[in-house]
């Protein structure tokens, strides 16, 4: 197809798009969210950032507020700036919009039937169920000796190869994730599960935010062959395609020829294929629909787990006064004699703080997962047409003076009540809003906690030092696809003491 012809469907698929979205306007005599001034024929096109989207919704709010509108092409975008106006729609108004945007890009990669991207129907109804069952608040607690049999791997890795930290906290979230889905046990850096969930997590950073990504705005251009100039992302597709069919397929087969053969230890896969044999519901349509929830579950949740990780080792290389305050709360209770488990969460509310403050300050999902509207709405006196791609930006969340006392500033104790604090709510952003709440939020929740309050108690984070003893400051740079996570930084990480370091050790040797 030639580019003249692509250049007129392109023109006019914009020109219906716009004419519709005016009509539409003129039905309601609603006036659309405000937003930047738009140009003549193709909008907020020439505007949309390419990158740091969720900075630049954060700036362009200020002027504009809480909800904006953007018109790129014919595709109505409206970025939420406050956790009210998302609880308000994405909650309050679920059933209009717990719809999914469709996504060119995701769907060429092979995604397009994972739940998070999944539109609503039974198929989604299927995966939902699939996904929650293990994962619920209570049914989590099942896999508690998982993680911390791989939490105490991680933090003898570090005693180990500090310089590493980066790897290491990859693989602790991988290992989590792959034995609780397939009964596997990661050991060796080479072992091919942690290559398919590291070759995962970074299909996810470069596939881009979904909705604002080259391919979700411009869908036509899904049609171009990849050797066409500047199509990159064909072959992105295409390529990628190829190992998320090798991750959907493979490990399911190693875990069934396991359960044949009696060998098979307990995983997600196994429970619900023994499920589906007692039942007698081994059907086509059940087995595809294990693969997906499972491929979600190991791809997904190794990435925000370890991205929110090493976002916490960030911020505490950087707020080294907040990691002092933690640590002295940890040696108060928890003592010197043992390392912290899940027993002492509710006793160590600073080490929660912390937590928190890491989660508002750095979102691992800065612009969450888009919705979509299923019908014209009309919120606040501002019209909302259907089809809309909602956005809740966590970046203009976590910053919203309305709800936080000096945002920018990274302050653990605004959490805790006054006068100690401030008694501000923790964000509530971080794992989705509404029908689309991260079905594995509990699961994640727990091993981010785990693994952050045992750096904490066992760790000193401190500046590496260049050749003239200088602090190497690193800069407040990211890594920014679906999700976020610091650029490879260096520091230093050492046991805080010779106890930290007889207590890692005896307890990795008890663990194995």
């Amino acid at each position: 197809m030639s580019i003249m012809l692509y250049a007129t469907l392109l023109i006019a698929s914009l020109t219906l798009s716009i004419l519709y979205l005016r009509t539409k306007r003129r039905v309601h005599n609603t006036p659309l969210p405000p937003g930047p001034p738009p140009d003549p024929l193709i909008g907020h096109s020439r505007i949309i950032p390419t990158k740091d989207h969720p900075e630049i919704f954060y700036e362009w709010s200020k002027t504009y507020g809480d909800v904006m509108h953007l018109n790129a092409l014919g595709h109505s975008f409206v970025i939420l700036g406050s956790e009210q106006a998302a609880i308000d729609l994405l909650e309050q108004r679920g059933a209009n919009y717990s719809e999914r945007p469709y996504s060119p890009m995701h769907d060429l990669i092979g995604w397009g039937d994972m739940l998070v991207f999944q539109s609503t129907g039974e198929q989604f109804n299927r995966l939902r169920r699939l996904s929650q069952q293990p994962f619920t608040r209570q049914g989590v607690l099942i896999f508690r000796d998982i993680q911390i049999h791989h939490m105490y791997t991680l933090l003898h890795n570090l005693t180990r190869s500090p310089q590493s930290f980066y790897k290491h906290v990859q693989k602790f979230s991988a290992a989590v994730i792959v034995e609780i889905a397939y009964g596997h046990r990661i050991i060796a850096d080479n072992d091919p599960y942690l290559q398919m969930v590291n070759h995962g997590t970074q299909v996810v950073a470069d596939s881009g935010n979904l909705g604002v990504n080259i391919l979700d705005i411009f869908p036509i251009l899904k049609n171009l062959p990849a050797w066409f100039p500047g199509a990159w992302f064909i072959s992105f597709g295409i390529e990628s395609q190829k190992y998320v069919q090798k991750a959907r397929h493979w490990p399911f087969q190693d875990v069934k020829e396991q359960l044949a053969a009696g060998t098979a230890k307990t995983s997600f896969v196994s429970l619900h294929l023994e499920e589906f044999e007692r039942e007698g519901t081994q059907g086509p349509e059940e087995i595809k629909d294990l693969k997906t929830a499972t491929l979600l579950l190991n791809q997904a949740g190794a990435e925000t787990t370890s991205s929110s990780i090493l976002l916490f080792i960030f911020s505490m290389l950087i707020h080294p006064d907040a990691l002092k305050k933690a640590q002295e709360e940890i040696d108060r209770v928890v003592g010197h004699n043992r390392l912290p488990d899940f027993s002492d969460r509710e006793s160590l509310p600073m080490v929660e703080c912390v937590m928190q403050e890491n989660f508002r300050w750095h979102q691992p999902v800065p612009l969450g997962i888009p919705h979509c509207s299923r019908e014209d709405d009309v919120y606040r006196g501002m019209f909302i047409p259907k089809g809309s791609i909602v956005i809740p930006n966590a970046v203009s969340m976590g910053m919203d003076e309305n709800i936080y006392a000096n945002p920018h500033m990274f302050w653990p104790e605004r959490y805790l009540p006054k006068p100690a604090g401030n008694g501000e709510p923790h964000p509530a952003s971080i794992f989705g809003f509404g029908r689309r709440a991260c079905p594995g939020r509990y699961l994640a929740d727990a091993s981010i906690w785990l693994a952050m309050v045992n750096i904490m108690a066992t760790f000193e984070i401190s500046f590496a030092q260049d050749a003239y003893g200088k602090s190497i400051v690193p800069p407040r740079e990211y890594i920014t696809g679906a999700t976020r996570r610091p650029k490879p930084f260096i520091c230093q990480i050492r046991p805080r003491g010779a106890w930290a370091e007889k207590l890692i050790q005896q307890a990795y040797q008890d663990s194995l």
